[in-house]
Order: structure tokens, then C-alpha cells, then sequence
């Protein structure tokens, strides 16, 4: 055999040789990956679901979700500078997947923090399949609190035995999760609530008569101390006046308006890094019906709109 054929069959031996340690080695490759891929969790954070049957069984599954964070905002750069760095750190370590958005009215109407969250339920990544009603001045300080799917529909994070400052039973308030089912059955939230206060008390009306189960946190032991509230009172002013007949209209359930037929305007969209966390501002211009809700107008305004007939 001359030379050159002893040359090339060693070197189809050798190439042999190689394939079959390539196909051996990526082969224990595929059964590391799976073999990883079935013990570890997910960068995704994983809630265990309990899904009652009309037998007295239940079966726990696990299942993937999203949570958009949702910002009512106007003036509170202070806190927002604090909250968004916490909240993600918080939530990260829990492996809870989220975005932040910052719903953040740039109109010169009086604040509408539920008509915010309409907006934002609307803006908001359709990615996300539960949203969370965020106070910018209330963060969670024991580890122990979650943010979890709700299984029933909705959970109240701040519930009335934790939130530092607010009690009643009827509380909803603070910080308030819900499926984006749950809040479209609601038709999202009222948007006749100009100044501060109300609106979660109306919106819990709205949750009890879609039958909606309101689930709370368990075993927390920390009582009124499980939350920071950083609002400074004496900076931030609350817009509680009531103006024209205000308090007479909002004495009764609104059926008329809510997520379905709010009118707004984005102004623009920026994504913001704050201390590396990320947060999505969205900046917007609420419509105000001057017929329906003249107490929508700050009072400094009140008497060049009465002079031109505008309001009453």
C-alpha cells in the first residue's frame, strides 16, 4: 500500500473517530440540558395554583405570570426616585416577573388617580396578564409579602390589618392585584374621581357585584409595621376640597363610565433607569367633560370658566 492511501485511511479513521466523540458528546450535552432544564425554576417567577374541582380534590399546577405595576403619578419625583429602585430589587429577589409603569398626568386637571389606572391598564404590556395597583409612597418592608397571581380574581397586598394608616374593612386601597379578567369585569375603575379620595371605595363596590373573592395575606406577623409610607404630608398637600356638587355624585355606584370609554391623550412614552432599575414613564392628558364633572377644574380656575359659561 503506497503511502498516500495509508495517509488518507488513517485520516478517515481519525475523522471517524471525531464524528463519534462529536455525536457522544452532544448527545450528553441534550440530556444535561433537559436534566437542568427540569430541576431548575425559571428566570419567569412561578406561582402554584389551586384549581377546585366540584369534587372535594384539588390539584396544584404550575403556571407562568407577568405583573405590570401600575403607577398613578403627578409631582412625586421624590418618591418615585426611591420607589422604583426598591421595587425592583424587592420583587427580583422573590423572582417575581414585572414592569413598572409610570402613569404620569401632565394635564391641568385636578389628579385622577383612578382614571391613571384605567389608562395604564390600557397602555400597559399585554405580556403582563395581572396588573397591580401601586401607591408611589407605599412600599412593602418584610420579605414576607408577595405579589402573587390571584387566584380568586383579586389580592389586596395592603390589606386593612397591615396598611399603616387605613383600617376599615372595606379598605382596598395602597397596593391592590387583579387579573386583567377580573379588572375588565369590573370595567377597570370609575373616572369621576377628581382630588384625592374614593375611588378605591367605589371600585370595591364594583368588585363585589361581579361576585369577585377578595383574597388578603396570611400568617404576617408585623401588623401596621409590614409597610413604609413615605408620603410627607407636610410637602404633598392631598387635594381632598369638594367643589360645585361633587359630594352628591359620588355618593352612588358610577355605571356609566370606566376603562371601557375613558378619553386620553398620550403625550409620549420614555423608558427611564433609575439606580438600574427600569421603569416605563407614560405621560398623559385626561379628558374632562365639564358637564358631567366640572369639579374635574382646580378653583383657580373656576371663575373665567363660570364667566364663559362652561360650568355652572
Amino acid at each position: 500500500m503506497s503511502a498516500w492511501i495509508r495517509t488518507l485511511v488513517k485520516r478517515k479513521r481519525t475523522k471517524i473517530v471525531l464524528v463519534g466523540l462529536t455525536v457522544t458528546f452532544s448527545l450528553a450535552l441534550i440530556l444535561m440540558v433537559k436534566l437542568q432544564s427540569d430541576t431548575e425554576q425559571p428566570v419567569t417567577k412561578t406561582h402554584k395554583v389551586i384549581i377546585r374541582t366540584e369534587n372535594a380534590e384539588s390539584t396544584t399546577v404550575t403556571e407562568r405570570h407577568k405583573m405590570a405595576i401600575l403607577v398613578p403619578f403627578r409631582d412625586r419625583f421624590e418618591e418615585l426616585l426611591e420607589f422604583v429602585p426598591y421595587m425592583h430589587d424587592f420583587l427580583n429577589k422573590q423572582g417575581t416577573a414585572h414592569q413598572i409603569y409610570v402613569i404620569n398626568q401632565v394635564d391641568d386637571y385636578r389628579f385622577n388617580r383612578a382614571a391613571l389606572i384605567n389608562v395604564g391598564f390600557l397602555e400597559s404590556g399585554k405580556d403582563c396578564d395581572y396588573i397591580a395597583m401601586h401607591d408611589v409612597d407605599l412600599v412593602p418592608v418584610n420579605p414576607a409579602i408577595t405579589y402573587p397571581y390571584p387566584r380568586t380574581g383579586v389580592y389586596h397586598v395592603a390589606s386593612p390589618d397591615l396598611h399603616p394608616l387605613y383600617h376599615y374593612k372595606k379598605f382596598v386601597g395602597g397596593i391592590l392585584l387583579l387579573t386583567r379578567d377580573a379588572f375588565t369585569s369590573t370595567n377597570g375603575m370609575s373616572n369621576r374621581y377628581w382630588g384625592w379620595g374614593l375611588e378605591d371605595d367605589e371600585f370595591y363596590v364594583r368588585m363585589r357585584r361581579q361576585m369577585l373573592e377578595i383574597e388578603r395575606p396570611s400568617g404576617i406577623t408585623t401588623g401596621y409595621e409590614t409597610f413604609r409610607h413615605i408620603h410627607n404630608r407636610k410637602k404633598r398637600r392631598r387635594d381632598t376640597a369638594k367643589h360645585f356638587n361633587q359630594t352628591q355624585e359620588l355618593r352612588h355606584l358610577d355605571k356609566k363610565t370606566g376603562a371601557s370609554n375613558i378619553k386620553y391623550t398620550i403625550d409620549s412614552k420614555t423608558d427611564i433607569t433609575v439606580a438600574g432599575a427600569p421603569a416605563k414613564i407614560i405621560n398623559v392628558v385626561l379628558d374632562c367633560d365639564l358637564k358631567d364633572t366640572p369639579w374635574c377644574l382646580k378653583p383657580e380656575y373656576h371663575t373665567v370658566y363660570k364667566a364663559k359659561g362652561l360650568i355652572p
